[in-house]
C-alpha cells in the first residue's frame, strides 16, 4: 500500500493519514487513470499478532461503521511473505482469510480473493526454497478457493511500483472493472520538465523498466539532502518521467530523464513516438546531454532486445531532426537485488559485456563515445551517484574549454562554485574536495563494495597534486584490506600493494608516515609472496626492510634486524646463496647483542639465530651431487604440517578422547595419532611444489578433516567419570558406572559417524586446575561452535513427542551448547536417534525444531543461526531464566559465551555477585537499559540489578495508545527540538565500580498517599502522584518515607530509540514526542545524602502514563548515579 501513496501524484488522488500500527486499519480513497469511479483501498490489521489490542476486533469495529451495504466491486488481495511457510503456526491462509471473512456481514464478504507472493527487500532465499514456499501457499489457496497471483516476471512482489498497479488492475479485472488507463492523460508527464540553457540531461535508456526505476529512484533520494527535485510521472516501460535537480538555487541543474523501453508495446503505447514528444516539449540545443545505458546481466547477452547499439539506434531516431544526438555514452552493469545467478555465470556476462563495449570503442563509426562503468548496480544508491557523478565529470571536463562555461559541481553536499572558477583545473580541485569528503563520511558504513566503488571513482576525478590525494589512496586500501580479509581475493591483494606504492610517494622520504605505509606495504608484499612465491616481491621485502632498517630508532633496531635476516633466510631457502645465510646470520648475531638477558627479543634473537646456524650447516653438510629433492620436499611438507597442526589444534579443547583407541590424549598425543595416519603419509607424497598455496590448503584441509570432533551435551548423573579417573587408560577397558557407559557409548556411537576424536565434560578438563577451568569456562562455546557435532544425550526421553519434557532443558550450561553447536543430534535413553530421524542435523528437521522453540521459547532463527553478542539482551536473559545450575554462580557464568564477554571465574562468590558482574558488562558494553526492566528481588551488587535470573522469566508487555496527528499543530517546535537535542546528547548507560550511571528522563515525586493496609503486614499499596505523570499504584515490600523530595520516577533512555537519522526534521521530533507519549515501565530511585541513588524494588511493574503531549515537551534529563 505505501508503494501505491507513494506514486499518488501520477495515478491516485488521495488523502495521507498518520501510518497506522500493525494493528490498525487504514484506508485511503484513490483515483486511476481511465477508471470513472474512485477506489478505496483498505490496509487490515494483522490478526494473530502479539502486538496491542486484537486486530480481528479492530477490523470488525470499522467494517460494521465504514462497510454497511453493498459497492460496486470488492476484493481482497492477501501477501504472503516467502520468508514464512504457511504451514507455520500462525501464518496459514485459512486462518487469517477466517478472521478476515468474520469482521464481514455475512452478505457483504467478498468472493474474489488474489493471493500474492512477496519477498521482504534484501531477503536472500534460493529459487528451490521460494518453489517448496510457493507450492505450500498453493495448496491452501485452492482449498480457501482463492487464486495465486503470478507477477508478469514471475518472481514475488518486492516494493517495484509498476507491479504494484498491475496486482490491482488484475484484482480489478477479476472484479469486471475496466482497467484501461486514459490514452490522453497517459501522453506525457503531468509536471512539465523543461529544460534549460546550460542545464546537465543524463538519459537513462535500458531495455528494462524495472532496472531503470530502480535506478533512477536511488539516484533521486541520494539529491534529497541538496537539491530540490521536481518529480514527474513515475517510471513505466512505457512513459517518462523527468527529475530535475537544483544545487543550492544555482543555475546549473541537472535533469535525468528514464526513457521508455524500446521494442516493447504496451497498451498501444509506442514508446520512440513517446519520447519523441516529450522531446519536442521539453528538450534544447543549449543542454549538456549525456546517456547512462543500463544492461542487466541477469538477461542473456545474445539476446536480440539486450543488443545495445540496437536500443541506442532506436534512442537516436526517436530525437528530432533540429536536436543534436548525445554521444557519450555509459554503460552501467546491472543485477537484481534478489538475482540468484552463480557468481562465475556473473563475472562470464560481465567479461561479454565488456567485449561488447570494447568492440564499440574500436568501430570506425564514431557516432558513440562509449565507456564501461567500473561496477555493478544492485540497488545501492552509492553505485547510482557514482555512474551519474562520472558521467556528469566527463561532460564537465569536455565543457571546460568552452568560453564562459562554469564546471558543474556534483554531489548531496556539494557547494556551488564560485563563478570566477574559469580554469578546468580549478573546477576539479573543488569538485574533488567536496567529493573526498563524501567518501570520508560514507567509508564507515554502507556496502562495502560500492563504497569501495565510489572509492575509486573518487580517486579518478583526484589529481596528483590535489591535497587530499593521498588521503583518498590511503582510504581505498584501507577498505580493500578489509574486503580482503574476508574474500581473500587476489586482485584486492595486487591492488591493495599499487596503492600503498602510490602513496608512499606523496610523501616525504623521512616522513614517519611514510614509513608507516611501507610497513604496511611490506606486509601485503609477504602476504603475497606467502601465496604466491614471486621473487620480484621477496626482492621488494628485502630492499624495503633496508630502507627501514637506516631510519629505525635504537629501541626498534632489534626488530628490524630480525626482519631483514628473516626475508634473507627466505631468499636462501629459495635459491641457496651463502651471502644471504650470512648475512642473515650477522644480523641475527647483531640484534643478540643489542638486547640483555631477560628482554622478550633477546630470546626472540637467540631463536632466530639458532634457525639461521642450523640452515647454514644443514646446506654445508649435504653434497651437491648429492641433493635428494624428494626429501627436501617431504621434509618441508612435515614442518608445514606441524606448524598447522598447532595452529588449528590452538583452538580446539586440550585434551580429547580417541575414539578408536578410548585414551584420553593431549597435543603431544594428537600429534602422533596423525603422524602415524594413513592421511599423513598420503600428504608427504603431495606433487604440489613447496612453498605454494595448493600445498598450504592441502595441509589445511587434511588437517581440519582429521581432527573433526564431537562433543558430548548431557545432564551429569551418577558416576561420572573425572580426568583422575580415565587419564592413561582406555575407557572401554573400564566399568562400574552409569557414567562411565554414558561416556563408553557416546564414543562408539561418534566413532560410527566417523570421528575420531571426541569431548566430555567430564573427563576432558582438569577441574583441580583453576587455570585450565577458567579458560574451559571461556572457551566453552567457541569450542561447541568449532565441532562437526554435537551429540544430545536425554537419559528421561523415552518416546517420541516427549522431547519437551527433558531435564535437559532445564540446566543452565546446556543453553549455549545447543545455540553455539551448528550440528546437532538428540538421542533418547537408550542410544536411540530422536524421532529415528534420518536427517544429519535435528537443527534442519522440521518437526524436531518445532519441538525445540516450544521447550526453549527461542524462535527458529537464533536456534539455528546463533551470534553471540549483546543483541537483544533481555530476550537472551529470558532464554536463561527458567535454567538452574548446580553451584548458583554457574548461572551467570554459563552465559559468558552468548553474550561473548570474558570475565574471571570465581567459585565462591555468591549467584548475585556473579550475574551482576555479567550484567554490568552487558550495560558498559552495549548501553541496553532493557536489562533493568524486571519486577522482584534486588541485588546486593547494585540495586539496578535483580538477585537472580528469575525476574526476566516475565516479557514485558506494555498496551500502547493510539497518537493523535491532529496534536501536531499545537507542537512548540522550538521546545520540541530542544529535547530532541538534550537525549540525543546524552551517554550510553554504564557500570562502573558497582555503580550505575543511567541517562533518563525523570519525574520527582510530588505526593506519596498509602492506601490501606492490605491483608499482609509486609505490603504497602501506594498511590504516588509525580511530575508531568498520571498517579500510579503500586505494591512495595518496604514502607516509603513521608518526604517526597527523594524520590523520582525515571524512565531508562537509550540512544537508539532515536533510530538511525541523519538530520532533524519536523517529522523525526514527532516521532519522538510520540514515543515518548506512550506508556513506559519506570524506575523508582531514591535519593541519598550523597546524592546518590538507590533503586526501590517493587512487587509489581510501575507502569508510567504521562498526562499530556505538553507535559512531554517538559521532560527533565538527568544522569542519576545508583548504587
Amino acid at each position: 500500500m505505501s508503494v501505491l501513496l507513494e506514486n499518488a501524484s501520477i495515478h491516485v488522488q488521495v488523502t495521507r493519514g498518520q501510518v497506522p500500527g500493525i494493528t490498525e486499519v487504514h484506508a485511503e480513497r484513490c483515483h486511476f487513470d481511465g477508471i470513472p469511479s474512485d477506489i478505496v483501498i483498505v490496509d487490515t490489521p494483522s490478526f494473530y499478532t502479539y502486538y496491542g489490542p486484537d486486530g480481528e476486533m479492530e477490523m470488525k469495529r470499522w467494517m460494521d461503521s465504514k462497510y454497511t451495504k453493498r459497492c460496486r466491486a470488492a476484493g481482497v488481495l492477501y501477501m504472503h511473505d516467502l520468508a514464512f511457510s504457511p504451514n507455520d503456526a500462525g501464518m496459514q491462509v485459512s486462518n487469517h482469510l477466517g478472521a478476515f471473512r468474520h469482521t464481514c456481514r455475512r452478505k457483504l464478504i467478498p468472493s474474489v480473493i488474489h493471493v500474492v507472493p512477496t519477498l521482504s527487500y534484501g531477503a536472500k532465499l534460493s529459487n528451490k526454497r521460494i518453489k517448496m514456499v510457493v507450492t505450500q501457499l498453493r495448496l491452501q489457496v485452492y482449498d480457501e478457493g482463492a487464486q495465486l497471483y503470478n507477477t508478469s516476471d514471475g518472481r514475488p512482489f518486492n516494493g517495484n511500483p509498476e507491479t504494484a498497479l498491475d496486482i490491482v488492475q488484475g484484482l480489478l479485472a477479476a472484479l469486471g472493472v475496466s482497467t484501461h488507463p486514459s490514452p490522453i492523460r497517459r501522453e506525457i508527464s503531468l509536471e512539465k520538465t523543461e529544460i534549460a540553457e546550460n542545464d546537465y540531461v543524463i538519459f537513462v535508456v535500458g531495455a528494462t523498466g524495472a532496472s531503470k526505476t530502480r535506478f533512477t529512484r536511488q539516484l533521486n533520494n541520494c539529491a534529497i539532502q541538496a537539491v530540490q527535485t521536481a518529480r514527474g510521472r513515475p517510471h513505466t516501460t512505457s512513459n517518462v518521467a523527468a527529475s530535475r535537480w537544483n544545487i543550492n538555487n544555482g543555475t546549473n541543474n541537472v535533469v535525468v530523464v528514464a526513457t521508455p523501453s524500446f521494442h516493447t508495446r504496451r497498451n498501444g503505447v509506442d514508446a520512440e513516438n513517446r519520447l519523441t514528444d516529450w522531446l519536442k516539449l521539453n528538450f534544447t540545443e543549449t543542454c549538456h546531454p549525456a546517456i547512462l545505458f543500463l544492461h542487466s546481466l541477469d538477461a542473456d547477452q545474445k539476446g536480440g532486445d539486450m543488443l545495445i547499439l540496437r536500443h541506442l539506434e532506436t534512442f537516436a531516431k526517436a530525437f528530432p531532426y533540429k536536436f543534436t544526438v548525445p554521444s557519450r555514452v555509459s554503460v552501467v552493469p546491472t543485477s537484481k537485488p534478489y538475482s540468484t545467478l552463480p557468481s562465475e555465470k556473473l563475472s562470464q556476462r560481465l567479461l561479454e559485456l565488456k567485449a561488447v563495449v570494447e568492440a564499440l570503442k574500436d568501430n570506425e563509426n564514431l557516432k558513440w563515445r562509449v565507456s564501461m562503468f567500473p561496477g555493478v548496480f544492485k540497488g545501492q544508491r552509492e553505485i547510482a551517484w557514482n555512474a551519474a557523478l562520472m558521467l556528469l565529470k566527463d561532460i564537465s571536463i569536455s565543457q571546460t574549454q568552452a568560453k564562459g562555461f562554469v564546471p558543474l559541481l556534483v554531489g548531496p553536499t556539494l557547494k556551488r562554485m564560485s563563478s570566477q572558477l574559469q580554469s578546468g583545473r580549478s573546477a576539479l580541485k573543488e569538485l574533488a574536495d567536496r567529493l573526498f569528503d563524501e567518501f570520508t563520511k560514507k567509508s564507515t558504513n554502507g556496502d562495502l563494495d560500492a563504497i569501495i566503488t565510489f572509492g575509486r571513482a573518487t580517486m579518478e576525478i583526484t589529481p596528483p597534486e590535489h591535497s587530499q590525494h593521498y588521503s583518498a589512496l590511503i582510504n581505498l586500501a584501507r577498505l580493500l584490506s578489509e574486503r580482503f580479509n574476508k574474500d581473500g581475493m587476489k586482485e584486492d591483494l595486487d591492488e591493495i600493494i599499487t596503492l600503498r606504492r602510490t602513496a608512499s610517494e606523496c610523501l616525504l622520504p623521512d616522513g614517519p608516515e611514510r614509513q608507516s605505509i611501507l610497513l604496511g606495504l611490506d606486509d601485503c608484499l609477504y602476504e603475497r609472496f606467502r601465496r604466491e612465491g614471486a621473487m620480484a616481491d621477496l626482492e621488494e621485502i628485502i630492499s624495503l626492510r633496508r630502507a627501514a632498517l637506516e631510519h629505525a630508532a635504537p629501541p626498534n633496531r632489534c626488530r628490524q634486524l630480525l626482519d631483514l635476516a628473516n626475508s634473507l633466510h627466505e631468499k636462501f631457502r629459495k635459491q641457496g646463496l651463502v651471502n644471504d645465510i650470512n648475512e642473515a646470520v650477522s644480523l641475527a648475531d647483531t640484534a643478540l647483542g643489542l638486547c640483555s638477558p631477560g628482554h622478550p627479543d633477546h630470546s626472540l634473537s637467540q631463536d632466530h639465530l639458532s634457525t639461521y646456524l642450523t640452515a647454514k650447516v644443514r646446506k654445508r653438510g649435504t653434497p651437491a651431487h648429492a641433493s635428494d629433492t624428494s626429501s627436501s620436499v617431504s621434509s618441508d611438507i612435515k614442518q608445514l604440517a606441524k606448524k598447522v597442526f598447532f595452529e588449528k589444534v590452538e583452538k580446539l579443547p586440550l585434551r580429547l578422547l580417541h575414539t578408536r583407541t578410548g585414551v584420553l590424549c593431549n597435543r603431544d598425543a594428537q600429534l602422533s595419532h596423525f603422524e602415524h595416519s594413513p592421511q599423513y603419509k598420503q600428504l608427504l607424497l603431495s606433487t604440489f611444489p613447496r612453498g605454494s598455496q595448493e600445498l598450504e590448503t592441502e595441509v589445511n584441509d587434511v588437517i581440519s578433516e582429521f581432527f573433526g570432533f564431537a562433543m558430548l551435551s548431557h545432564r551429569w548423573g551418577s558416576g561420572e567419570p573425572l580426568l583422575r579417573d580415565v587419564e592413561g587408560k582406555q575407557i572401554y577397558d573400564l566399568g562400574g558406572t552409569d557414567g562411565l557407559a554414558k561416556l563408553q557409548d557416546f564414543c562408539i556411537l561418534a566413532l560410527r559417524r566417523n570421528f575420531q576424536w571426541a569431548w566430555s565434560d567430564t573427563c576432558c578438563i582438569d577441574k583441580d586446575s583453576s587455570a585450565e577451568l577458567q579458560e574451559a569456562i571461556g572457551s566453552m562455546f567457541s569450542w561447541y561452535r568449532q565441532s562437526s557435532l554435537t551429540i544430545v544425550y536425554l537419559s528421561d526421553v523415552f518416546d517420541d513427542g516427549s522431547l519437551a519434557n527433558s531435564v535437559w532443558f532445564q540446566r543452565g550450561w546446556t543453553l549455549q551448547e545447543l545455540l553455539a553447536s551448528r550440528t546437532v543430534l538428540f538421542y533418547s535413553h537408550d542410544w536411540s536417534l530422536y524421532k529415528n530421524s534420518d536427517a544429519p542435523n535435528h537443527k534442519k528437521d522440521h518437526t524436531v525444531l518445532e519441538e525445540l522453540q516450544t521447550a526453549t521459547g527461542i524462535v527458529e532463527q537464533h536456534l539455528v543461526d546463533f551470534y553471540p553478542g549483546m543483541d537483544d539482551a533481555r530476550s537472551r536473559l529470558h532464554w536463561a531464566s527458567g535454567r538452574r545450575t548446580t553451584r548458583p554462580e554457574d548461572i551467570a557464568y554459563s552465559l559468558f559465551g552468548i553474550f561473548q564477554v570474558h570475565l574471571p571465574i570465581i567459585y565462591g562468590e555468591t549467584e548475585p555477585n556473579a550475574l551482576g558482574r555479567l550484567l554490568a558488562e552487558i550495560i558498559s558494553r552495549s548501553g541496553d537499559v532493557s536489562v533493568l526492566d524486571w519486577v522482584g528481588e534486588a541485588s546486593s551488587f547494585n540495586s539496578c540489578f535483580p538477585a537472580s535470573l528469575v525476574p526476566y522469566k516475565t516479557i514485558p508487555h506494555i498496551q500502547p495508545i493510539p497518537s493523535d496527528p491532529v496534536k501536531r499543530d499545537d507542537l512548540d517546535l522550538a521546545k520540541a527540538q530542544k529535547l530532541y537535542d538534550d537525549l540525543a546528547g546524552l551517554p550510553l548507560a554504564r557500570c562502573v565500580n558497582r555503580r550505575v550511571t543511567l541517562p533518563s528522563t525523570i519525574h520527582p515525586v510530588k505526593a506519596i498517599r498509602q492506601e490501606e493496609s492490605s491483608t499482609s503486614s509486609s505490603r504497602y499499596t501506594y498511590e504516588i502522584h509525580a511530575s508531568r505523570l498520571r498517579p500510579i499504584n503500586i505494591v512495595l515490600s518496604v514502607k516509603l518515607d513521608e518526604s517526597t523530595d527523594s524520590y523520582i520516577l525515571v524512565r531508562p533512555w537509550h540512544p537508539k530509540s532515536l533510530g538511525q537519522q541523519e538530520n532533524r526534521d519536523v517529522y523525526v521530533v514527532w516521532k519522538l514526542l510520540e514515543q515518548l507519549e506512550q506508556p513506559f515501565n519506570a524506575l523508582l530511585l531514591k535519593r541519598s545524602l550523597h546524592n546518590e541513588y538507590k533503586r526501590i524494588a517493587c512487587d509489581c511493574t510501575i507502569t508510567a502514563c504521562v498526562q499530556d503531549l505538553a507535559s512531554v515537551l517538559d521532560s527533565e534529563v538527568l544522569i542519576p548515579e545508583i548504587v
